[in-house]
């Protein structure tokens, strides 16, 4: 059909032709008035729509505001509305009506056809932009138009649903102008048609070409190309390319438009829309926040510049510079919110180019305005503290190889001026002292590599402009870029000249002191604020065992006098436990009983005690601790002296006992028995226990002593002295009473008992060999046995007696026991008067004698 087109089409005339481009014009002219026909008709019907959608929206949230007092919020108010409230018609439409929270879910029982309800992911879509209207087509194929907006506080978005049928009144004859175009370029086209080539031959493909159009205008669906390689054909291809680009077109202005609802609702910047006339059109919530509201419908209708500023003048130069440049971008500006308070803003606005039409938005800059004007007086601060310091602070950069900046303080220090420094002039290695050089230059090329500690420390000498030494401590701080690539140093760096100095006058003063230490005969210790040994002296060694090197630098100064770790006294003092509060607390805590505040040092601690684990047997120390203070009182050593009074101690015990001791039979004294017996009766005044009392004479001890004389004499008293002491308890005191006379003291002991040591101690006297041994070794074998006899006195404490009375009464039984014949026993009953034991009785038989 193509190829007899084409002959056909070479066998007109130029006429012919002229005709049948008239004629393609007349189509498209045709297809053209169509397609706006059509639009012109989808318009009125969106607008009219919105319209009616907004108004009936608008009616339903004004009676939600109104009756949402009466109930406990917005949602129970629409839960609430009766159905006859809500106007459910106009002009033939129906609506459905119906409530969402922020997450899209319905609140509210829907209020008309609910069939239109839209699908869940439409009311999510909802919730989310929370203001707008939507074309959407229902379950039936229905097209339905959906409009929605928030209820003052945002818990609730009200939303109403319409059908998108046509425009009430609106028909064929409201378009009879355009129909009428229309009929007449078809009918021209019909006649060119037929008079050239004939009706059946062109009227088909046109008819066709026509419809597509129509459809394509009415709902942008992609018309089927014509098979044709003429005029027709290539016009039904552009048509094809037309609507698809028509479709692009549309597609993209959708998302773009959803997109901005987005982000205008959705921004944290507060947006706004200003009509041509300057009128607030619409704001988002961020806006309405930021200006002290609770709604945007308080803003809707106002004049924006005079809302927004709080200077009328910062309003005019706002327009004029939009207007001038069509746009502002980051305008600073005072703004007022509702309540009449100011803060501080920047708006960026763009004109729309009619009008005063243009959109913006307003962030305030409030907070970032003081937190400028804080770090502006912070830095001002700091630069002032930088310049004032006394010591040197500093920036050293790497790649520029020299000092970024310097403080004042340099000056001072070095001689050098800061610009000097700053022009490496004399350049820094110059500057360092040649014995420090080559450790600060390493520390600083390990810096530079990036293999130096993010923050160090050193110490190190340098040469000031008159070529004097100072001493400088400098600690500084590696810096790195985001890829841990060094970039600076930065450090301060400290004069320590005048402590270096002090240092080596302290070093020199403490080896003299030390030197003074090792050559004391006294032990001596040192111990530092941390409560470890700096010294510890020779004597000191000699006297431990611990050797200086063991001890110094540990806190191990407890280990040659204690087996369990425990303060000494230098550690109390370090401690400032010398007050009375704190000093009843230490000794209460330490084994050293007889510690006390030191007379003669203040704030020291001085004892005694015996310390088992000195060698080779125990040592008895004085101990004297005192502390060392700086100039300021603090407390920083303690020193502790200890003396060696085993020997002392010793010897003063031997003088003890010799002073209390009977040096021929080693029995204790008269004197000793006469301390022991008032400590005896105290306790016998305290609980009520009896004692007893023996007093035992020899007899006929001065024939002895002039038969054998005065060596034989003291071997018999020895011998007597071991014959008693056996008779006798541990917890008995024997003592010699006075030449050949003796007395015991027996605690808690009653007559009876008292008797019986008496009667055993004579019987066993009496048995003993008195020989000499001088004498025994001349005498003949089988020679008699010389023997000799004791007399015993008993008395026991009465009640009330006193210590002379019960001594006197036994004294008095022991005189009966003589005058009864000597070698017996005898006890003084006080008020049963003296009584003699018989010889080898235990028991006094007080019938015979009564």
């Amino acid at each position: 059909m193509g190829t007899i087109f084409n002959q056909w089409s070479r066998r007109l005339s130029v006429g012919t032709k002229l005709a049948a481009a008239l004629i393609l014009v007349a189509v498209v002219s045709s297809l053209v008035i169509a397609s706006l026909q059509q639009w012109y008709l989808d318009y009125s019907t969106e607008n009219y729509l919105k319209a009616h959608l907004n108004s009936h929206l608008k009616q339903i949230m004004d009676l939600v505001e109104r009756t949402q007092g009466a109930h406990s919020g917005p949602i129970e108010s629409l839960r609430h509305m009766e159905h006859d409230h809500i106007p459910m018609s106009h002009g033939g439409y129906d609506l459905l009506i119906f409530g969402l929270d922020q997450k899209g879910e319905v609140v509210a029982p829907p209020i008309g056809d609910k069939s239109m309800m839209p699908p869940p992911e439409i009311l999510r879509h909802m919730a989310s932009s929370a203001w707008g209207m939507i074309n959407l087509t229902g379950g039936d194929d229905r097209h339905l138009a959906v409009a929605y907006d928030r209820v003052t506080n945002g818990e609730l978005i009200l939303a109403v649903v319409s059908p998108g049928t046509p425009l009430p009144g609106m028909g064929a004859r409201d378009m009879w102008p355009m129909s009428l175009l229309a009929v007449l370029l078809v009918a021209t086209v019909v006649a060119l048609t037929a008079l050239m080539w004939g009706r059946w031959f062109l009227a088909r493909p046109l008819r066709r070409l026509t419809q597509e159009a129509e459809t394509a205008a009415q709902e942008l669906v992609f018309p089927a190309a014509l098979d044709r390689r003429d005029e027709l054909g290539r016009l039904s291809l552009a048509l094809v390319s037309l609507t698809n680009s028509a479709r692009e077109m549309v597609q993209k202005a959708q998302e773009e438009k959803a997109r901005f609802q987005r982000l205008f609702s959705q921004t944290k910047d507060g947006a706004f829309i200003v009509d041509q006339q300057g009128l607030l059109e619409d704001a988002n919530q961020a806006f309405v926040s930021m200006f002290g509201a609770q709604r945007r419908e308080e803003f809707l209708g106002l004049d924006s510049p005079g809302m927004l500023f709080d200077n009328p003048e910062e309003a005019q130069l706002y327009l004029n510079s939009l207007k001038a440049q069509g746009y502002v971008q980051d305008f600073p500006a005072t703004l007022r919110r509702l309540d009449g308070s100011t803060f501080e803003g920047l708006i960026t606005s763009t004109w729309a180019g009619q009008g005063q039409a243009r959109f913006g938005l307003v962030r305030d800059v409030t907070q970032l305005r003081n937190d400028q004007m804080a770090l502006h007086e912070s830095e001002a601060r700091y630069r002032r503290l930088v310049d004032n310091a006394p010591d040197i602070i500093y920036r050293w950069s790497f790649e520029q190889s020299r000092f970024e900046y310097i403080s004042s303080a340099v000056e001072q220090i070095t001689g050098y001026s800061p610009q000097r420094i700053l022009k490496d002039d004399p350049p820094l290695f110059k500057a360092i002292h040649p014995k420090c050089r080559d450790r600060v230059m390493a520390h600083f090329r390990q810096a530079f590599k990036g293999l130096a500690p993010s923050v160090s420390e050193q110490e190190f000498m340098i040469l000031d402009a008159k070529g004097r030494v100072r001493w400088l401590r400098e600690k500084s701080i590696l810096v790195r870029d985001e890829l841990d690539k060094p970039l600076a140093l930065e450090g301060i760096a400290t004069d320590i000249t005048e402590r270096k100095l002090l240092e080596e006058q302290l070093k020199r003063g403490q080896q003299m002191v030390e030197n003074t230490l090792q050559g004391l005969p006294t032990a001596v210790m040192v111990l530092n604020r941390e409560h470890k040994v700096v010294h510890w002296n020779r004597a000191m060694e000699r006297l431990t065992g611990f050797s200086a090197g063991e001890m110094v630098g540990t806190s191990r100064q407890w280990e040659p006098f204690y087996h369990n770790k425990q303060p000494v006294l230098a550690d109390l003092v370090l401690d400032d436990l010398t007050q009375e509060e704190n000093l009843e607390q230490v000794l209460r805590h330490n084994s050293q009983g007889s510690m006390k505040k030191s007379t003669l040092v203040d704030g020291g601690l001085e004892g005694e005690s015996f310390f088992p684990t000195l060698k080779p047997e125990g040592r008895q120390l004085y101990f004297l601790a005192a502390p060392i203070r700086d100039p300021e009182g603090r407390i920083v050593r303690a020193v502790e002296t200890l003396v060696d009074l085993s020997d002392k101690r010793r010897l003063e015990q031997e003088l003890r006992r010799l002073s209390v001791t009977d040096s021929l039979t080693g029995l204790h004294n008269q004197r000793f028995f006469y301390a022991t017996l008032s400590r005896e009766m105290q306790t016998v005044q305290r609980y009520g226990h009896a004692f007893s009392i023996l007093m035992a004479d020899i007899d006929f001890f001065k024939s002895y002593n002039d038969r054998f004389g005065h060596l034989a004499g003291d071997q018999a008293l020895v011998s007597f002295s071991q014959a008693l002491q056996h008779c006798v308890r541990g917890v008995d005191l024997a003592c010699r009473y006075g030449g050949e006379e003796f007395v015991v003291l027996l605690p808690r002991t009653a007559m009876s008992d008292a008797l019986y040591v008496a009667e055993r101690l004579r019987a066993e006297v009496s048995q003993l060999d008195f020989t000499p041994k001088a004498q025994a070794a001349d005498d003949e074998a089988g020679a008699e046995a010389v023997r000799m006899t004791v007399s015993v006195g008993v008395a026991t404490l009465g009640p009330g007696e006193d210590t002379q009375g019960v001594v006197r009464r036994a004294d008095n039984a022991l005189y009966a026991a003589k005058q009864a014949g000597r070698n017996l026993v005898a006890a003084d009953l006080q008020q049963g008067g003296i009584k003699v034991l018989d010889r080898g009785s235990y028991v006094l038989n007080l019938e015979d004698q009564g």
